[in-house]
C-alpha cells in the first residue's frame, strides 16, 4: 500500500464522539477540528446528559445529539450511527483524541483497497495527563487473534457505512467490550487493514471498564471482566467453527506460555532484589532461568514450524512446554520459601530492636513532655509578663495618668489584686455621679486632659483650614436603598465634624444615608456643609437642641434603620456592618450601643447602668478597652447616643425622643427603658468601636449639671416601675448591674481557649461554653493554664456573649475570685489538674467562693488512663499505688456539688468509689457525611494533638507507624497515611516517609475527611471517650480502632467499627476495610446510627440545663 496516494474523493466522513461531559473533550473536539482532511461531520452524543454548552459544540459545527434518558456505552455508540450521515465512520470517546492526518491515512487506505472495508491506525497509550508511555497498540490484524481478545481500539478504526447497512451495530447487552463485539461483527464481512502509523491516542484511567493491571482478572468468572467474555463466546461461539476454534486456541496457548515465562521472570528478578543475602544462589538461578527461556523460545519457534507442517504434533510439544514450566515453577518454589524463611528471621530480628527502641523511646518522651509542659508555662508567663510592662509604660507615658489616684489602680493591677469593679469604685468615690456624665464635676480631671484635648484640636482645625481651602469635597454616595440612615446634629464644631465624615466616608461598610441637623452654627460649618454631596442637610435658624434635632432629623430618614452618631465621634472599621449584624439577625433587639474610646485611648463606656434613682454610670470608664470585661456582647440598661443604633419602625411607635427632655439630657435613657417596657433589648457591641472627643456635642447649652438633676428627675417620675427593680447605686454593685438580664451567673475554669482544632478535649469544651450561653446564663470563662490568646481567635471558637478573662491565669485566679466574691452562683471546673488548683484555694479561703454551687467537669477519669500508660511502658505499679491514683483524683471530685462524667462507664467508677451526685454529659455531634463514594476516597486518615510526648495521641500514631504500616503496605503497595494535627513532639520528626503526611492544625477537616478511606485510631491509653472516633463517623469514614475505644464507645466489632489489637491484626483490619467496599457501607452506616444515638444535641442540652435547675 502506497503512502503517498491521498484521498480525493470528498466523501464525508463522520466521526462520533460518545461524552459524559469530561473536561478532556475540549481536546478530542480540537483533534477533529484540525483534521488534514476537511469533509468531517461531527456526531456529538450526550450520554450523561450534561451541560456541553461549556464546549461551545456550535464552533465545531456538531450535530448533538440529546437523549430522553442517560445512555450505556452500547445505546450511545448506536445512537451515534443512527444520527451519522456520512459515507465513512469512525468514533472517538471524549478522553482520547487523534493525530491531524489520523482521517485522511485511513481514508486513504480504505478508498485504494478493493477488499477491505475497514482500516485502523496504530494506537500509542499515554498517562492520564495525556504525557506517552512505551506501549503501543500495533498489532496486525489476523482475524484468530481478534476472537480471542480485542487489539483494536474503538478510535483507531474507519470503516464504510455500507457495514452498517449491512446490520453490523452495537449490541445493547453489552455493558463491557461492546467495541470487540462490533469488530466481530464486522469481520464477517471484511477484512481491516492495519496502517502501521501512530496517530490514535489512548489516555489510560478514563472509565473502561476493561482497563486492568492484572490479566488474570479478566478469566475469573465472578470477576466484572471474566464475566463479559464469558457473554461474548457464549454469543459468537456458534458462529465460529472447529477449525477456526483449533486455530485460535494454539495461536493464544503460544502467547499465554510466553506471557507466563515473563511473568515468572519478572517474579524471580524481584525476589533477586529483595533477597541480598543468597545473591550467589540467585545468580545462578538467573543463569538456569535464562537456558531455560532459550530452550522454550527454540521450542516455541519448533512448535510454530511444526503447527504449520503438522497440526497433530501439537499435542506433544505442548506437553513438554508444560513439562519445562512445572520444573521452573519448582525451583522458583524451592527459592521463595528458602527467602521467605530467612525475610521471617530478619524481621522477627527488626521487631525485636524495634520494641527495645520504641521503649527507650517513650522513656525518653515522658522526660521531654514534663520539660515541654513547664517550658509552656514559662512561656505563657513570660509573654503575660511583657503584655503587662508593655501596659505599665504606656500608662506611665500618659498625661492623663499621671495623677495619683489612676497610678494608685495600676499598681493594684499589675500586682494582681485590682479588678473593675475596684477601679470603678475609686472613680465613683472620686467623682459625683452627674446622670449621663455628661460633662465632668468641678474639680475632677477628665480622662483625657486639657492639654491633649487642645493639641487634638489644634491639629483638627489645621485639617479644617487645609480642606476648605482645597478643591476636595466629601462625596457621599447617593444609595437608592441604604441600610442605614445616620443622623448627625451639628452645632459649631466644624473641625471635629470633618473628622466624623471622613471617618464614615472610609470606614462605611454599609450603604448609607447621611442626614445632618444644623443648628444655627456660627463656626465654619457651613462652609463644610456646602462641601459635600448627596446629603440631606437640615439648616435651623436656631439653636432647637439635640432632642428635637433627632426627631427632625429621622423624619426624613428613608432607611428601616437609624444610627444616632455625635459628630465629634471617629468612626472605626466594621462599626457599622458590625452594629447592624447585630441588631438585624436579632428580632428581640431594640437598640445596638457600641464601644465608645476616648481620645487618650481610654475607655469612656462599654454600655451603661441606670441606678434605682435614675443616675447612670458609664461602665468601665478609664479603664483599658482591651480587657475582657469589654469584650463580649451583653444587655445593657442603655446605651449612649454617641453612637446608637435602632428601627426606624420602633422610633416613630415611641413617637421619637421625648420632647419632655428637651433640648437634651436623659433622651436615650429614657428612650431605651421605653424600649425594654416594650419587650425589646439593649445591646452592648464591642466590635462596633468610636472614639470621642466627648462634650463638644453637648449643643452650647449652658448650665448643663442642673439640666441634668432636673432630667433625672422627669425620668424617676415617669418610669418609677422601672427603676424599682433596678440596683441601688453602689460600687459593690456594678458587675451584677452591667448586664440587664439578671440571669445567673456561671464561672467556667479550663486550660485554655477551647479552639476546636486543637483536639484532646477542646471540641467537647467550646461545644459546652457555647451551649450554656444559649441557656439563661450569663457565662465567664476562665483559661487557667494559658491565659494568652488573640481575641479574634478567641470569638471565633465561642459565641460573642462569653466572657473571657485572658492574661490573668493561675497567679491572676484568686485575686479575680476575690473581685467577684458573690458574683457567680455556678462554678464549673474542668480537668482533674485545674480542680487541684481551685482545691487549694477553697481550702485556704473558704469564703472565696460563698455560696456558689461547684460543679466538677472530669472531662476524662486520668488515673485509669495513668495505670494504662504505665502497664504499656512496662512500668512497676503495685495495687497500692493503682489505688492511690483513684483516691487522689475521687478526693478532689468529692469537693464538687456535683460531678460530671462524659461517659456511663466512667459515672459507675465514680460511684463505685462513693461518689453518688454523678451526671453524665458526653459530645454532641451533627451528623455530616461526605458526599465522596468509596472508589473515590484514597488513604488512611489520623487526627489527634501532637503536641507532648508521651501523651496517647503520640503513642498511638508512634506504634502504628512502626508496627502496622509496614504491614499494610506489603499488601497495598500505594497506600498513603495522612496525620492532622498540631505537631510538636519531637520524637516525630525522624519520621521521613514519603508516604506519610503531617498536615498540621487544620481549622476544617471536611475536606480531608471527605478524600480518605479509613479513619484510624490506634490508642493504647486513654481515658473518657474517643471524640475523633464520633468525629470521624459523623464526617462519613468507618474507623479501625483498638479493643480500649471500642469498650468505651460500646460500639461492636465489625458492626459501627473494625477492632484490632496487635500490629497484625490492627493491619488486617485496616485492609479488609480499605479493600472491602461492602463492608466499608456497612461499618459506616451503623456507626452513623451509633453517633445519632449517643451524641443527640438535644439529650446534651436537656442534661446541660438540669444541672442549674
Amino acid at each position: 500500500m502506497s503512502t503517498e496516494i491521498t484521498a480525493t474523493s470528498g466523501n464525508l466522513v463522520s466521526i462520533i464522539c460518545r461524552t459524559i461531559g469530561r473536561e478532556e473533550l475540549s481536546q478530542a473536539l480540537d483533534s477533529i477540528a484540525e483534521q488534514t482532511y476537511a469533509n468531517i461531520e461531527i456526531v456529538l452524543v450526550n450520554s450523561a446528559q450534561q451541560d456541553l454548552s461549556i464546549f461551545d459544540p456550535e464552533r465545531y459545527k456538531a450535530v448533538v445529539v440529546n437523549p430522553e434518558k442517560q445512555l450505556s456505552r452500547s445505546q450511545a455508540a448506536n445512537a451515534g450511527l443512527d444520527t451519522a450521515s456520512g459515507k465513512y465512520l469512525m468514533f472517538l470517546d471524549d478522553d482520547d483524541w487523534i493525530a491531524e492526518s489520523h482521517v485522511e491515512i485511513l481514508l486513504t487506505a480504505v478508498e485504494i483497497s478493493k477488499d477491505c472495508n475497514a482500516a485502523y491506525s496504530s494506537t500509542v497509550k499515554t498517562q492520564a495527563d495525556g504525557t506517552g508511555t512505551q506501549y503501543v497498540f500495533d498489532t496486525d490484524y489476523d482475524s484468530l487473534l481478534l476472537m480471542q481478545d480485542n487489539y483494536i481500539p474503538i478510535h483507531s478504526v474507519l470503516f464504510s457505512r455500507g457495514l452498517v447497512e449491512q446490520g453490523c451495530h452495537f449490541d445493547e447487552s453489552f455493558d463491557i467490550y461492546e467495541d470487540w463485539d462490533f469488530w466481530l461483527q464486522v469481520s464477517q464481512h471484511t477484512d481491516f487493514i492495519h496502517v502501521d502509523k501512530q496517530t490514535a491516542f489512548y489516555r489510560a484511567g478514563g472509565d473502561s471498564d476493561t482497563a486492568t493491571d492484572d490479566d488474570s482478572l479478566r478469566f475469573q468468572p465472578e470477576h466484572p471482566l471474566g464475566k463479559a467474555r464469558a457473554q461474548l463466546f457464549s454469543k459468537w461461539k456458534n458462529e465460529w467453527d472447529g477449525d477456526a476454534v483449533n486455530q485460535m486456541l494454539g495461536k493464544a496457548m503460544r502467547f499465554d506460555l510466553l506471557a507466563k515465562v515473563d511473568e515468572l521472570a519478572n517474579r524471580l528478578n524481584e525476589e533477586i532484589r529483595k533477597g541480598k543475602l543468597l545473591d550467589n544462589e540467585v545468580t545462578n538461578l538467573n543463569r538456569k532461568l535464562t537456558e531455560r527461556e532459550a530452550l522454550i523460545q527454540d521450542k516455541n519457534e519448533e512448535l510454530y514450524q511444526i503447527q504449520l507442517e503438522l497440526k497433530a504434533v501439537i499435542l506433544d510439544r505442548d506437553q513438554k512446554l508444560q513439562q519445562i514450566q512445572l520444573e521452573l515453577e519448582a525451583v522458583i518454589q524451592d527459592k521463595n520459601e528458602k527467602l521467605y524463611q530467612s525475610q521471617l528471621e530478619l524481621e522477627a530480628v527488626i521487631q525485636d530492636k524495634n520494641e527495645k527502641l520504641y521503649q527507650s523511646q517513650l522513656k525518653l518522651n515522658e522526660i521531654e513532655n514534663t520539660l515541654k509542659h513547664k517550658s509552656d508555662i514559662e512561656k505563657h508567663l513570660n509573654v503575660h509578663v511583657q503584655q503587662l510592662e508593655t501596659e505599665l509604660n504606656r500608662v506611665f507615658g500618659s498625661a492623663t495618668w499621671r495623677v495619683m489616684g489612676p497610678i494608685r489602680r495600676l499598681g493594684r493591677i499589675f500586682s494582681g489584686s485590682a479588678s473593675i469593679e475596684n477601679k470603678q469604685s475609686e472613680i465613683s468615690e472620686d467623682s459625683e455621679d452627674t446622670g449621663e456624665m455628661a460633662e465632668p464635676p468641678p474639680n475632677t480631671e477628665n480622662p483625657a486632659t486639657e492639654s491633649e484635648k487642645s493639641a487634638y484640636d489644634k491639629k483638627a482645625m489645621q485639617t479644617l483650614d487645609e480642606f476648605l481651602a482645597s478643591n476636595e469635597r466629601l462625596g457621599f454616595v447617593s444609595e437608592s436603598a441604604p441600610s442605614i440612615s445616620i443622623v448627625l446634629v451639628f452645632y459649631n464644631q466644624a473641625h471635629l465634624s470633618l473628622l466624623c465624615l471622613q471617618s464614615l466616608l472610609e470606614h462605611s461598610d454599609v450603604p448609607i444615608e447621611l442626614i445632618i441637623v444644623n443648628n444655627a452654627s456660627s463656626d465654619k460649618s457651613d462652609k463644610l456643609l456646602a462641601k459635600i454631596d448627596n446629603a440631606t442637610i437640615i439648616r435651623n435658624d436656631e439653636n432647637i437642641g439635640f432632642v428635637k434635632a433627632v426627631n427632625q432629623g429621622v423624619e426624613e430618614a428613608h432607611s428601616d434603620y437609624i444610627l444616632l452618631l455625635n459628630n465629634d465621634a471617629v468612626v472605626h472599621q466594621h462599626a457599622l456592618s458590625s452594629s447592624l449584624t447585630s441588631i438585624s439577625n436579632d428580632a428581640g433587639i431594640g437598640a445596638v450601643g457600641g464601644k465608645i474610646v476616648l481620645t487618650d485611648g481610654s475607655l469612656q463606656e462599654a454600655g451603661c447602668i441606670i441606678w434605682q434613682d435614675g443616675s447612670c454610670l458609664g461602665y468601665g470608664r478609664g479603664d483599658d478597652p482591651s480587657f475582657g470585661a469589654y469584650m463580649f456582647e451583653r444587655d445593657v440598661d442603655y446605651c449612649s447616643g454617641a453612637f446608637l443604633l435602632f428601627r426606624r419602625s420602633d422610633f416613630e411607635e415611641l413617637s421619637g425622643f421625648d420632647l419632655d427632655y428637651a433640648p437634651a439630657y436623659y433622651e436615650e435613657s429614657d428612650f431605651c427603658i421605653r424600649m425594654q417596657k416594650k419587650g425589646l433589648r439593649i445591646v452592648y457591641n464591642p466590635l462596633a468601636e468610636i472614639t470621642h472627643y466627648e462634650f463638644a456635642s453637648s449643643g452650647g447649652i449652658s448650665g448643663a449639671s442642673a439640666l441634668q438633676k432636673e432630667r433625672q428627675a422627669i425620668l424617676c417620675d415617669k418610669h418609677g416601675d422601672w427603676l424599682g427593680n433596678q440596683f441601688v447605686s453602689d460600687p459593690k454593685a456594678i458587675t451584677s448591674a452591667r448586664i440587664a438580664n439578671r440571669y445567673p451567673n456561671v464561672l467556667v475554669i479550663d486550660d485554655r481557649v477551647p479552639h476546636p482544632s486543637l483536639g484532646s478535649g477542646y471540641p467537647r469544651a467550646a461545644y459546652l461554653l457555647n451551649a450554656l450561653n444559649n441557656l439563661n446564663l450569663n457565662i465567664t470563662f476562665y483559661p487557667l493554664q494559658f491565659p494568652v490568646d488573640d481575641w479574634s481567635e478567641t470569638y471565633r471558637s465561642l459565641d460573642k456573649g462569653i466572657e473571657v478573662i485572658l492574661h490573668k491565669g493561675h497567679l491572676g485566679l484568686q485575686s479575680f475570685l476575690e473581685s467577684r466574691k458573690g458574683f457567680f452562683q455556678y462554678i464549673i471546673v474542668s480537668r482533674v489538674h485545674n480542680m487541684s488548683i481551685f482545691k487549694e484555694l477553697m481550702e485556704a479561703e473558704e469564703t472565696l467562693v460563698g455560696n456558689a454551687k461547684i460543679i466538677y467537669d472530669a472531662e476524662a477519669l486520668t488515673a485509669s488512663r495513668e495505670i494504662m500508660r504505665k502497664k504499656l511502658n512496662q512500668q512497676l505499679i503495685s495495687e497500692q499505688e493503682q489505688t492511690e491514683l483513684f483516691a487522689n483524683e475521687i478526693e478532689k471530685a468529692a469537693t464538687a456539688d456535683v460531678v460530671i462524667a462524659v461517659s456511663k462507664k466512667e459515672s459507675e467508677t465514680y460511684r463505685e468509689h462513693g461518689v453518688e451526685n454523678i451526671r453524665v454529659l458526653g459530645h454532641t455531634l451533627q451528623s455530616s457525611p461526605g458526599d465522596k463514594e468509596f472508589s473515590a476516597r484514597e488513604g488512611i486518615l489520623f487526627v489527634g494533638a501532637l503536641r507532648d510526648e508521651g501523651s496517647p495521641n503520640v503513642d498511638s500514631i508512634l506504634w502504628f507507624i512502626v508496627n502496622v504500616l509496614p504491614l499494610i503496605e506489603k499488601e497495598i503497595l500505594d497506600i498513603n497515611l495522612y496525620i492532622v494535627g498540631e505537631k510538636g513532639a519531637q520524637s516525630l520528626a525522624s519520621i521521613e516517609k514519603t508516604n506519610v503526611s503531617f498536615l498540621g492544625r487544620l481549622e476544617n477537616l471536611k475536606e480531608i475527611y471527605n478524600n480518605c478511606r479509613v479513619f484510624i485510631a490506634p490508642t493504647r491509653f486513654a481515658a473518657g471517650i474517643p471524640h475523633k472516633v464520633h468525629e470521624a463517623t459523623a464526617m462519613g469514614i468507618p474507623s479501625v480502632t483498638t479493643p480500649l475505644l471500642a469498650e468505651q464507645l460500646d460500639w461492636q466489632h465489625e458492626k459501627e467499627l473494625l477492632v484490632g489489637e496487635t500490629p497484625g491484626c490492627f493491619a488486617e483490619q485496616c485492609v479488609r476495610l480499605y479493600r472491602d467496599e461492602s463492608l466499608w457501607r456497612s461499618v459506616q452506616y451503623a456507626a452513623l446510627e451509633g453517633v445519632t444515638k449517643d451524641c443527640s444535641a438535644d439529650q446534651f442540652q436537656q442534661e446541660l440545663k438540669s444541672l442549674f435547675d
